[in-house]
């Protein structure tokens, strides 16, 4: 798009230059003769664009990029344990931005924005359930399952949250409960910056 407008620039410039050397032309036996002052008018107007969507252009690259996808992949079951405890999803598959932590689980946030979270989360016994993805120590959505006769069970839920600087999301398992992976991404947990702010 750049290159096009340099074009028609250069065109218009070329153009500009032309009319100059043409002998004077009288406005009222030409309605269709440009003036040096439509050109003008035109260069300028051309000009302001490029200046715009030059901006435009510099903001996009500008733009953090900021996205990650893990996976819990333990062999077998997490939990249950006697405290709420911060699920570790190890086995990252992209982390732009290293704004994502497979040490803690723990996502932290270096640019202020609107972020879209997502985790999955999965049981295969008569066990209890219960997981929150989690804003700083305030609970934004759940997944929950009690006792049920089919014994695997699989939930997701999805938020989109405003994150100021420093602001931490995670999934927390609770007490009493557990989840369970082999190895083959069955509970997982993604993100991804939206707009920043």
């Amino acid at each position: 798009m750049k290159t096009l407008l340099l074009g028609l620039v250069s065109f218009y410039m070329l153009v500009l230059s032309r009319t100059e050397e043409l002998p004077e032309v009288d406005n009222n036996n030409n309605n269709n003769a440009l003036s040096s002052l439509d050109i003008t008018k035109r260069f300028d107007d051309l000009a302001a664009r490029l200046n715009i969507l030059e901006q435009e252009l510099k903001m996009k690259q500008e733009t953090p990029r900021i996205a990650f996808s893990a996976a819990l992949f333990n062999d077998g079951y997490c939990g249950p344990f006697n405290t709420p405890t911060t699920l570790v999803f190890s086995n990252t598959f992209i982390n732009l931005g290293n704004s994502y932590n497979p040490s803690t689980g723990i996502f932290t946030a270096f640019v202020k924005g609107t972020y879209y979270f997502s985790f999955t989360v999965f049981l295969n016994s008569n066990s209890k359930m219960f997981t929150s993805l989690m804003k700083n120590k305030d609970r934004v959505v759940s997944v929950w399952d009690n006792y049920s006769p089919d014994s695997n069970d699989s939930g997701s839920n999805t938020a989109i949250v405003q994150l100021e600087v420093g602001d931490n999301v995670y999934v927390k398992l609770y007490e009493e409960r557990q989840i369970y992976d082999d190895g083959t991404g069955y509970t997982s947990f993604c993100g991804f910056l939206l707009f920043p702010s």
